[in-house]
């Protein structure tokens, strides 16, 4: 268990140095996390420290169901709050809805462990209904606890401050020609990050292009703003303002540097809970470089971090899969000759 446990742990450390926007990346955390907790209780338990070893038990068996418990119940007061600020809209509904699935989870399992709970000893089908619905809140909560906590991990590990050019993504426009809030706060940390670089050529690529209901390019109101309210000489401001997704942004904004210079290195700024999956689209793109993350209205995080993790899930579906293929050739192998007479 110890060699195994050191074996994930180098492994995650190798992965990170090797490429720190791998999707490989959460997955490793999270076993290293799971793994660590097993190693310690068990060096506990063979040390004979009974009560210890009983504690670290208690965490996982009661404290930890008890967190996400509450957690449910936060997402679904946050829910509230965001559709009471932002209005109804899908993205907005997403806290709700994941804070209502996990106490329906926690109601199917005080149901199963009631008297109650006979109806899934008796009948196969609604056993193997309960077991894929365990295995799928297992399968995306440590998915979605990995992500959670390697996005926090990834924005807090240092930058290098040798670039060529920084990205600013763009957002949508107040009144179709005036930066947002959300957008404000993008472009101050962008700013923020030109006057500390070590690069004197450093320059700005505002990027972003105009949508159906706005009156110029994001980009070019990302220009304006930068002009009106800082110091930045205008020459150091490159515009892409032909882009429509956060992919286009990187992969358009990456095409002007390499046709500036040789070899550049990027720094993109956007949202911090939307660093780590715009680092991924940069892997992608072969862009060179690290993401930095601004605030965002704390409100906001939930719904819109769900909205990350389900995009991230759908770019790697086949992982899933590939999960999902092996429970149903265990569920077939162990059921199969009660169901079908195999």
């Amino acid at each position: 268990m110890y060699l195994i446990t050191l074996f994930a742990i180098i492994a995650f450390i190798f992965s990170v140095w090797r490429d720190r926007r791998s999707f490989l990346n959460p997955a490793l955390l999270i076993i290293c996390i799971i793994l660590i907790n097993i190693s310690v209780a068990k060096i506990l338990y063979d040390s004979g420290y009974v009560v210890a070893h009983g504690f670290i038990i208690f965490l996982l068996l009661f404290v930890i169901p008890l967190i996400i418990l509450l957690s449910a119940v936060f997402l679904i007061y946050n829910g509230f709050i965001l559709l009471k600020r932002e209005g109804l809209s899908k993205t907005n509904l997403l806290s709700l809805i994941l804070g209502i699935i996990i106490l329906l989870f926690f109601a199917l399992i005080f149901f199963y462990y009631t008297s109650a709970g006979r109806l899934f000893f008796s009948n196969m089908v609604l056993t193997i209904i309960f077991i894929i619905i365990v295995f799928s809140y297992l399968l995306f909560g440590s998915a979605f606890v990995g992500l959670m906590l390697y996005s926090i991990l990834y924005l807090a590990i240092p930058k290098n401050k040798l670039y060529d050019f920084i990205i600013i993504h763009g957002a949508g426009l107040k009144e179709g020609e005036y930066v947002t809030p959300l957008l404000k706060q993008r472009i101050d940390k962008a700013i923020e990050a030109f006057y500390k670089s070590k690069n004197p050529n450093i320059r700005i690529i505002a990027s972003g292009g105009k949508g159906n209901d706005e009156k110029i390019s994001e980009a070019q109101a990302i220009a304006n703003y930068i002009e009106k309210e800082t110091t930045v000489p205008t020459d150091r401001i490159i515009l892409e303002d032909k882009s429509t997704t956060t992919y286009e942004n990187l992969l358009f904004s990456k095409k002007i540097g390499e046709s500036l210079i040789e070899n550049p290195k990027f720094l993109f700024v956007t949202n911090n809970y939307h660093v780590y999956r715009t680092g991924a689209y940069a892997k992608k793109v072969g862009m060179v470089g690290d993401g930095l993350g601004c605030r965002t209205a704390r409100y906001y995080i939930p719904s819109a971090f769900i909205r990350e993790f389900i995009a991230l899930c759908v770019k790697i579906k086949w992982v899933f899969v590939a999960f999902y293929s092996l429970l149903m050739v265990t569920l077939l192998l162990s059921y199969g000759h009660l169901l079908f007479g195999l």
